[in-house]
């Protein structure tokens, strides 16, 4: 069984090629964001500089691929 820091490792690994539909979990928003924390993550979520996290059930919530791509162009261009 793949231990969670491999699965995260291979999904940012894979980011690019993931459909801008797919969902990604805190995990990877943290390393697309250079390893900052998970507070951190949800600090920048209310102040609006990372898109809303999206209720994937009643105990999981993701970030869709394509709303993180943008706001990653968006902090790239500022």
């Amino acid at each position: 069984m793949a231990t969670r820091t491999n699965t995260t490792a291979a999904i940012l690994a894979a980011f690019d090629n993931l459909p801008a539909s797919a969902f990604v979990k805190r995990d990877v928003v943290c390393g697309l964001w250079g390893g900052i924390s998970h507070f951190e993550v949800d600090r920048l979520e209310k102040a609006g500089r990372l898109p809303k996290r999206v209720k994937l059930g009643s105990r999981v919530n993701g970030w869709q691929v394509g709303a993180l791509r943008e706001a990653l162009a968006a902090l790239a261009s500022s």
